[in-house]
């Protein structure tokens, strides 16, 4: 393989980590284009929500390559974006050759993520935290944060589920949605209160923040393609949250009024 298109190959690698992970657009550019200063190469790129176009000049010989690089899936992975930027900053300073940032690349890339497990518990817990301070100073409030913490743990089984069932992203919102509301209701329904604090904090753990941030800071960088298309996505999902909301609502009877 020609070095310019290993070049290609590492930076598209480098964009597919990033991106994947949850970083702004801007954020990948100068990530990459300070690992491909470092290698004495310029490149363009272009950014969509589904793909990135990448074209590297040599900046000796002025040779070229275009690569596409697919991007199926967008995640939240910070630990994998802080590795990246210190790798870029190692390469800028210490002029690291290519086969050490590629063995770098792959060990970034092996890390293992948090604890699933973990995660559940600390979500669950953020989750009926909300439904208590939304409560104010009342003893009542305990329950509540119960209720909330049950119906956020049994929507994230629920929607894992699904995941691992290869269902549709925008089906697996809704119904986990619909299984975190249909726990708040069950509990209305058995105890005859309301529960509204824990009602509305029970699907807080679906608003899809990452890209809703990550979209509004392409637009305002100047991004727009990736902008628009990462606060189209976060609309979606935020539409498909209440779907599942109000269908759980519906069901059980809720009086809306």
């Amino acid at each position: 393989m020609k070095e310019i298109e290993r070049v290609a190959q590492l930076l598209a690698e480098v964009n597919f980590i990033l991106i994947t992970g949850g970083a702004n657009t801007r954020r990948v550019l100068r990530n990459v284009n300070r690992i491909a200063g470092a290698l004495n190469y310029h490149c363009d790129i272009f950014y969509s929500y589904s793909a990135i176009i990448l074209t590297v000049y040599n900046k000796t010989t002025e040779e070229k390559e275009t690569i596409v690089k697919s991007i199926p899936h967008h995640g939240v992975n910070f630990n994998a974006i802080s590795d990246i930027s210190i790798l870029s900053w190692r390469v800028l300073e210490k002029k690291l050759p290519i086969e050490v940032i590629e063995k770098e690349l792959i060990h970034i890339k092996q890390k293992s993520h948090y604890n699933m497990y973990v995660m559940w518990f600390f979500v669950s817990l953020a989750g009926g935290s909300l439904a208590y301070i939304f409560g104010g100073d009342n003893h009542s409030n305990y329950l509540e944060f119960g209720i909330s913490f049950l119906a956020t743990l049994v929507g994230l089984a629920g929607r894992r589920i699904l995941q691992l069932k290869k269902f549709n992203v925008f089906i697996c919102w809704a119904w986990a949605a619909f299984v975190s509301v249909c726990v708040v209701n069950i509990f209305r329904l058995m105890v005859g209160e309301e529960y509204k604090n824990a009602l509305a904090a029970c699907v807080l753990w679906l608003i899809p923040g990452v890209p809703l941030i990550n979209g509004f800071i392409d637009l305002l960088t100047g991004y727009i393609v990736a902008g628009i298309a990462k606060l189209s996505y976060a609309m979606v999902l935020i539409f498909m949250i209440s779907i599942g909301f109000y269908l759980s609502l519906f069901i059980f009877g809720y009086e809306l009024l």
